[in-house]
């Protein structure tokens, strides 16, 4: 009997898929952040906080950008654009949440 591999029911070999993952990478990182659309998750690893912590303290500020919500669902996911949450950001440098940081060793 033998193994099958994602690979042999195409002919797209290892090196292909491979080529082909680097030039999608390429493509989802040549969007502008003026066209990205941020999460509250991406807004945590830009800041440097936790998803919680920006749903909980950042996003409800005051001035912060109002979201995007792609659905008419009540609770459906928030989007924010990227450059406008930057732009907050800069605007309001002095007054954002501290990140906890790594825990410390005992």
């Amino acid at each position: 009997m033998t193994t099958m591999t994602p690979f042999a029911v195409s002919n797209v070999t290892p090196e292909d898929f491979a080529r082909l993952l680097s030039d999608l990478r390429n493509v989802l990182q040549a969007v502008p952040v003026s066209d990205q659309l941020w999460d509250a998750a991406a807004i945590g690893n830009w800041m440097g906080l936790s998803p919680d912590t920006v749903a909980d303290a950042v996003v409800v500020r005051e001035g912060f950008p109002a979201p995007v919500q792609p659905t008419d669902a009540r609770h459906g996911k928030r989007l924010w654009f990227a450059d406008e949450v930057i732009q907050w950001a800069r605007a309001n440098r002095g007054r954002l949440p501290k990140g906890r940081g790594r825990p410390r060793r005992a």
